[in-house]
């Protein structure tokens, strides 16, 4: 069998952008005495920077409003996808041998859809992908519901049950398996807290031949 339909979250999966997050966590919130905890980047990942700032506030008490905090997130990012972020080991090689055996390609994210564009147009990566999709798309809802799996499929006009995720945090491995997707882990253990036994294979670079092997690829 050949999986055809293949999804891909980005930050920490494409693209390096998770160490200079923590980063900016860490700048963010230690001039307001709020240590940067593994458990708050676990609780993080892959959800919207709104889902986010909003549990901060309630959680710590910031005198800010959501969309104060939110913005000021935004500004201290941005350079992340503008610059810095590059990508994985593995990434474009795997990309290009899907595009070619026939796949169809998008990306899942709980960044915004201009942070993921402008991901793609750097790296010149549009002709892999047929959908971009955004935790703007489901109303910011983001993993480990599985509203933006599911709005991916439902935009590429498949059955959930045809594709598959590739994730690097234990939120994504939830969300893909909520919506009823197969699951291939690439968790960093640098920034991948958490349990990903859910996963139905787990891998530890994008370059390991069992990725090929498990979407049906001879390698």
């Amino acid at each position: 069998m050949r999986y055809e339909n293949i999804i891909f979250d980005m930050d920490g999966l494409l693209i390096d952008s998770m160490m200079h997050w923590i980063h900016q966590d860490d700048a963010f919130f230690a001039p307001r005495g709020i240590p940067l905890t593994p458990d708050m980047i676990r609780y993080f990942t892959g959800k919207s920077l709104k889902e986010n700032m909003t549990w901060a506030k309630e959680k710590f008490g910031l005198k800010e409003t959501v969309e104060e905090l939110v913005q000021e997130r935004v500004d201290q990012t941005d350079a992340i996808y503008t610059t810095l972020a590059q990508p994985l080991s593995g990434v474009t090689a795997l990309l290009s041998t899907l595009h070619a055996g026939g796949g169809r390609q998008a990306i899942a994210s709980g960044s915004p859809l201009n942070r993921i564009q402008n991901i793609v147009d750097r790296f010149a990566w549009n002709t892999f992908f047929e959908q971009l999709i955004s935790v703007d798309h489901v109303d910011h809802k983001g993993k480990p519901a599985p509203d933006v799996y599911l709005y991916t499929a439902k935009k590429l006009g498949v059955d959930p049950a045809s594709c598959v995720v590739f994730e690097d945090a234990e939120n994504g491995v939830l969300a893909a398996k909520a919506a009823g997707m197969a699951c291939i882990a690439v968790p960093d253990p640098r920034w991948s807290y958490g349990d990903f036994s859910a996963a139905d294979l787990s891998v530890t670079s994008l370059d390991d031949s069992a990725v090929y092997e498990f979407l049906g690829y001879r390698v």
